[in-house]
């Protein structure tokens, strides 16, 4: 029989075992009502040292994932609180009402929005040639970067997120361009990537871009694995370090 008691000491407390062998039935929950303590109390970095403490004796311990996430949300490390509420979904997908809401928060937090259609970098030349970005349909968000020929660094990146498209009338500066696309969910304007990539791609021939009335390039993007009769692409997949920078 494994009693806990609670040791009062200096700013800490600490789990006792009184007697007993510590097994994950019973030592787990215990360090998850301990960090609860914590938690109630405002006391985060316990709290999460308590929850850890809990998953280290028993790894499958799901709703201890949740309660430890939410004390990681309360210190502002989203990251490390997304992960946790994911780990707790994943071993038991009957939290996922409950989870859902602090998930969705910890992300908006941690990826703030930014509008579709934005000039991540760049800008635009005078002019009614264009660019036409038509992700209405696609599955991922994506970002669109246009490199000078021959050169590893993008002079203009573009992101759309799926459901929207957008036609840009004042476009890209003439001259020849390679053209990259990295698709993904939650774009990070820290890293310049997305959270959850999808992947990279290059267009295989180089577009040029002659700055003439009327004449530009439309892009539809669409489910990979329904294009329909008669479509075709050029589109390579690369690795990350092959992207360009931007």
């Amino acid at each position: 029989m494994l009693s806990v008691g609670l040791l009062a000491g200096g700013a800490s407390a600490e789990m006792v075992l009184i007697s007993g062998q510590p097994d994950a039935t019973t030592a787990a929950p215990a360090w998850n009502d301990l960090g609860n303590t914590h938690a109630s109390q405002f006391r985060w970095d316990a709290a999460i040292e308590a929850y850890t403490r809990a998953i280290e004796i028993d790894p499958g311990y799901a709703r201890v994932y949740f309660n430890r996430g939410r004390s990681y949300a309360a210190l502002k490390q989203y990251d490390e609180a997304i992960t946790d509420y994911e780990k707790a979904v994943t071993l038991d997908p009957s939290l996922k009402g409950v989870v859902d809401h602090y998930l969705e928060t910890s992300l908006a937090l941690r990826y703030p929005p930014i509008p579709s259609g934005s000039v991540v970098k760049g800008s635009w030349q005078p002019g009614n040639h264009f660019l036409a970005i038509n992700n209405a349909k696609g599955t991922s968000d994506i970002l669109v970067a246009l490199a000078p020929r021959g050169s590893k660094g993008a002079t203009l990146a573009v992101y759309v997120a799926k459901g929207f498209s957008h036609t840009f009338e004042q476009a890209v500066p003439p001259g020849p361009y390679d053209i990259y696309i990295t698709f993904g969910e939650h774009w990070d304007m820290k890293t310049r990537s997305f959270a959850k990539d999808g992947g990279y791609l290059k267009w295989e021939l180089p577009q040029y871009f002659s700055g003439s009335p009327r004449l530009g390039y439309t892009m539809t993007f669409i489910d990979y694995r329904a294009i329909p009769s008669g479509w075709s692409y050029s589109l390579s997949p690369i690795s990350k370090d092959q992207f360009p920078v931007f």
